[in-house]
């Protein structure tokens, strides 16, 4: 039995049901799920900005990544004279191609077209290196953000559920690559730091929650934590 992982996120529940339904047509298991928006999409460099996820079975990624890039017919009578990707220049549209991961197959297909009338012609041994180098790129860890990382180091020194959370997510946060693949989301260094974190908060937060009850001190609240980062240069 093969873990349900999730394969692609969309901003709108149309756009998932879409891609649902071209999956089950081809006889591709899939659940829909839709998250809540609980954090910024600046929060140590992940985008939640997609609530709707669609996962599938590991195994089956490779064949529904093919499904949903197989040719798709560009229409120019179909096309709004206003299409955003008409006023692009060949380096966004070249951006396109490079991360198809991050646009929909019309919009794939749409960029390729008009490359091609501009003169700028891609070989299919051209969109397999494109498509390498992108894997490539998805399967370096992400050092993430130097502020929050201090945010959590902070934050779990003075007894902040924050800081556990920081340093949790960052030691164990995992990303699924496009091949079903699953591996840790930041870098060593960066994880590194997660465990120091998360160890941190554990053992400061039962001690100020022992000094709030022994000595009726008060715990450390977030204005302690964005008083001391106002005087942290970066």
């Amino acid at each position: 039995m093969y873990e349900y992982l999730t394969f692609r996120k969309f901003a709108t529940q149309d756009e998932a049901c879409a891609v649902q339904e071209l999956l089950v047509e081809n006889d591709i298991p899939c659940v829909l799920e839709a998250d809540p928006v609980l954090l910024p999409s600046t929060f140590i460099g992940q985008n939640f900005d997609l609530p709707y996820r669609l996962k599938i079975p590991s195994n089956c990624f490779r064949a529904a990544d093919a499904l949903l890039w197989q040719p798709v017919s560009v229409q120019p009578p179909e096309m709004e004279n206003d299409y955003y990707l008409l006023s692009f220049s060949d380096e966004e549209l070249m951006e396109v191609i490079e991360k198809r991961d991050e646009w929909g197959t019309y919009d794939y297909a749409l960029a390729l077209q008009l490359l091609q009338t501009r003169g700028v012609t891609l070989t299919t041994s051209d969109l397999e290196r494109i498509n390498q180098e992108r894997f490539t790129t998805l399967a370096t860890p992400d050092n993430g953000s130097t502020v929050w990382t201090v945010i959590g180091y902070l934050s779990a020194l003075l007894g902040g559920m924050l800081g556990l959370f920081i340093g949790i997510f960052l030691f164990t946060a995992k990303k699924t690559l496009p091949d079903g693949s699953r591996m840790y989301a930041y870098s060593q260094h960066t994880r590194q730091h997660g465990k120091y974190i998360m160890l941190l908060g554990f053992v400061s937060i039962p001690s100020w929650i022992c000094y709030a009850v022994y000595f009726n001190g008060s715990l450390p609240g977030l204005g302690t934590v964005l008083g001391l980062m106002s005087n942290v240069h970066f």
